[in-house]
């Protein structure tokens, strides 16, 4: 009995130490581009094909195409702890219109764990917690030359429950999924923020709105800001019912 242990001991060490798993974990994950699609199922009907990959992009948590067939892209390198302002918006074209960007250009950069963007006007809209803000080109060199803070007060905690997602409506509001703030247990230096009541800084006549953790929509021409009915915390769309 003592011999058959002492053997299967000297067993499981032996393959803790056996270079060969090891070579294998190195073929990935992660993998290549393609070797990624390969390892996918989809149903029949259906495919993939690959638009986009590093280094074009880097770190993406979400994005949305213009009227011309632009990508912008949100880069959060700095997720969950960098408070450093490492984001980006990334611009990715198709010039050859073969279906796969081939340019990749920085819109924005200097952003702190920027969460979301919309297509709105002539740029973008960019959930960028505290702020809420609209980036435009106006010379069409491909980066954005106007920054303008068109909401702010939302809590700078958890990079998980900050505001994000901003959607356009079929109502034409622009609906953002927020819940309010989440306790920080800890680090609580970097992710105390707890927010103030929302408010407009290039119109300060314009009446605050303390959301209570509900989630928010907007029209900022208009100067109106509601409370919803609910909250989400990350993401949300609406179906064919407006739901």
């Amino acid at each position: 009995m003592t011999t058959r242990c002492v053997l299967a001991c000297c067993a499981v060490i032996l393959l803790l130490l056996d270079p060969a798993p090891v070579a294998r974990q190195a073929q990935g994950p992660p993998y290549a581009p393609a070797d990624s699609i390969a390892t996918m199922q989809i149903e029949a009907g259906y495919r993939i094909e690959l638009v986009a990959s590093e280094p074009d992009i880097e770190s993406p948590v979400a994005m949305d195409i213009d009227e011309r067939g632009r990508l912008f892209v949100v880069e959060m390198p700095g997720y969950p702890l960098e408070t450093k302002p490492t984001g980006r918006i990334k611009l990715l074209e198709d010039t050859d219109g073969d279906g796969r960007f081939d340019r990749s250009r920085v819109f924005a950069d200097g952003l702190v764990l920027p969460t979301g963007v919309m297509r709105w006007k002539r740029g973008v809209l960019v959930t960028a917690p505290p702020d809420l803000l609209y980036l435009e080109d106006t010379d069409d060199d491909g980066r954005a030359d106007v920054r303008t803070v068109v909401l702010t007060g939302f809590a700078f905690t958890n990079p998980q429950h900050m505001v994000n997602g901003p959607v356009y409506g079929l109502d034409n509001w622009i609906y953002l999924a927020h819940e309010g703030p989440a306790t920080a247990v800890i680090y609580r230096d970097l992710f105390g923020d707890r927010g103030t009541p929302l408010r407009w800084p290039d119109h300060p006549q314009r009446p605050a709105l303390a959301t209570e953790r509900h989630g928010v929509r907007l029209k900022p021409d208009a100067g109106l800001l509601e409370r919803l009915g609910g909250a989400s915390q990350y993401g949300h769309g609406f179906d064919a019912w407006g739901r």
